[in-house]
């Protein structure tokens, strides 16, 4: 796999946000594949010049849980949840969803309950239960805020709604 320059990067970016070509063409112009271009232009809205350069990261199982609940309740693809979180290589979200579903699968068949393990077999280090019970509570709290967010949205619209309706219309 060829590594490009960060300059490189940002000058195929601002190409194609200054209108110059589509990904298509500016592709051919720069003999790299589209997919790049449009993954390097995602990156550059979401987290500017950040998004373009090198990152080496390594996940804990919490970010790993949150990531894919997050794509879960948002319905997302790998590369859209990728491009949020600035996971750099999408396939590494689609690996953690499968340890995911496999340490679920093996759950199941066992008939015990296991907390998912989202680091691969080589490693022995299992997420401990409080780490699973944060993420939950996490998410609860989300949820709930969410929900006051949405409660005190509707009662605004309906306030507005009756204040529109008992206004006296003015005729000329």
């Amino acid at each position: 796999m060829r590594k490009y320059e960060t300059e490189f990067k940002l000058e195929v970016v601002q190409s194609f946000l200054a209108g110059e070509g589509g990904a298509k063409l500016l592709a051919r112009r720069w003999s790299i594949p589209e997919e790049k271009i449009r993954m390097w232009v995602s990156r550059y809205r979401l987290h500017g010049i950040d998004g373009l350069r090198p990152k080496y990261s390594a996940y804990s199982a919490q970010f790993k849980l949150q990531v894919l609940s997050h794509q879960d309740r948002e319905q997302l693809s790998s590369r859209q949840v990728a491009a949020l979180y600035d996971i750099r290589n999408p396939n590494q979200v689609v690996v953690w969803r499968r340890n995911l579903d496999q340490v679920h699968r093996q759950a199941l068949e066992s008939g015990k309950e296991e907390q998912p393990n989202m680091k691969p077999e080589r490693r022995s280090a299992a997420m401990s239960r409080t780490v699973v019970a944060d993420a939950e509570n996490t998410l609860r709290e989300e949820n709930d805020r969410l929900r006051a967010e949405v409660a005190y949205l509707k009662k605004l619209q309906a306030l507005i709604r009756s204040k529109k309706s008992a206004a006296p219309t003015r005729r000329a």
